[in-house]
């Protein structure tokens, strides 16, 4: 028996080492005849790489893929860049989140290439001076202080929504987007609430005759802000961003459909018996039936160990210890339901409940329900309905 199990759990092993080792599939992006994988379907539940032909000026590729009926936020985002040395006109990237079954996602390329100087500067200027004219347009000066129309937080927000819309098109080597302003902004803007505009004369510099010292010392702590906002804006968009040069998407395109599978069951299981006993015991008997779990293996590791299980015991000769035939509602065989958890990928522990007809010993019958575990083997049966969406 030691043999058998020592046996079973090597092949186990060396399945789930080969499956490990499985190559991964590449499609191909063909910029010329505008298709990706042939036109035919993705890959769906399984990583795969994207493979493609690119100019020799770019130096970064850019992949979005999100299902078609959410927004771009709830996808993934992948970059290539070529290693140091890379020569060859080609990228490879890996799509490492697995996309769901029969489904049809957006899939947007982005082609780039390092951003020229002057480009930079002049992105960095376009950013600050939109900044400046959405501050400038919020603010007012009263006699009790600089006050703005939006708080703290939507400011900032706003100011954010700025940066990236203005640098759409800009990426960094990385991929990283822009994290939003610090703290020193934030203290920054927290500082206008300290600010006494009675002493404005005495606190503004460059205070001339006739001006109006509020003004000044409003245009004052507007000009530190934006420089402090205009340093953090510099910091993100360095020398070395990328530029995008060209773009390909395809709209609503589908991933390949999964066949169908039942989840059998055979094993061996307990039922615990006590009703009208003088004391509790257990009858026992292989059983089959059929697994439904709770969640697909691939996005929800847990949820798909876990099903909701049902079959019946197969003895046709099970008798408690008052020699009182046990038989059940399916065939005159026991049913039983519950629960299961799935592992090593091969065995499944089931808990629940089992439905039995007591043949009592003056004759009569019996309906009760009793708990019942089990241990059994599952095996995969596909149905081969799923090659066609």
């Amino acid at each position: 028996m030691k043999t058998i199990l020592c046996f079973l759990f090597l092949v186990l092993f060396m399945a789930e080492g080969v499956r490990g080792q499985e190559a991964l599939t590449t499609i191909s992006l063909d910029l010329i005849q505008n298709k990706i994988n042939g036109g035919k379907p993705l890959p769906s539940e399984e990583k795969f790489y994207i493979r493609g032909s690119i100019p020799k000026e770019v130096e970064m590729v850019k992949v979005s893929l999100y299902p078609s009926k959410k927004s771009e936020k709830s996808g993934q985002t992948y970059f290539w860049t070529p290693p140091f040395g890379y020569k060859k006109l080609d990228f490879q990237l890996l799509v490492e989140d697995e996309l769901r079954s029969n489904e049809d996602y957006h899939m947007d390329f982005g082609f780039y290439q390092k951003a020229g100087v002057d480009e930079v500067k002049e992105l960095r200027e376009l950013i600050t001076t939109n900044i400046s004219n959405y501050l400038n347009t919020i603010v007012t000066v009263k006699k009790g202080g600089i006050h703005f129309e939006d708080s703290d937080e939507q400011i900032l927000t706003n100011m954010g929504v700025i940066v990236d819309r203005g640098a759409y098109y800009f990426e960094t080597p990385n991929g990283v987007r822009f994290p939003g302003f610090s703290d020193l902004t934030r203290d920054k803007l927290e500082q206008r609430k300290r600010l006494r505009m009675g002493k404005a004369k005495f606190n503004a510099t460059g205070v001339a005759e006739g001006d109006n010292a509020r003004a000044v010392y409003a245009r004052q702590y507007l000009d530190e802000l934006l420089a402090i906002i205009s340093a953090e804006v510099d910091q993100y968009l360095t020398t070395n961003m990328m530029v995008r040069v060209g773009e390909k998407s395809f709209q609503n395109y589908p991933t390949e459909k999964k066949p169908n599978s039942l989840l059998l069951n055979a094993g061996y299981g307990l039922i615990s018996l006590s009703k009208n006993l003088p004391q509790q015991e257990f009858v026992h008997s292989p059983y089959v039936g059929f697994s439904f779990p709770l969640g697909n293996r691939t996005f929800t590791k847990f949820l798909s160990n876990v099903s909701f299980s049902a079959g019946a015991f197969v003895s046709g000769n099970i008798e408690n210890s008052l020699g009182e035939e046990i038989t059940g509602p399916l065939l005159d065989r026991p049913v039983y339901v519950g629960l299961g958890y799935n592992f090593f990928r091969f065995f499944r522990l089931n808990a629940g409940g089992a439905f039995l007809t007591t043949e009592r010993l003056d004759g009569s019958k019996t309906q009760s329900f009793h708990p019942f575990v089990g241990v059994s083997a599952e095996f995969r049966i596909w149905l081969g309905l799923g090659n066609k969406r």
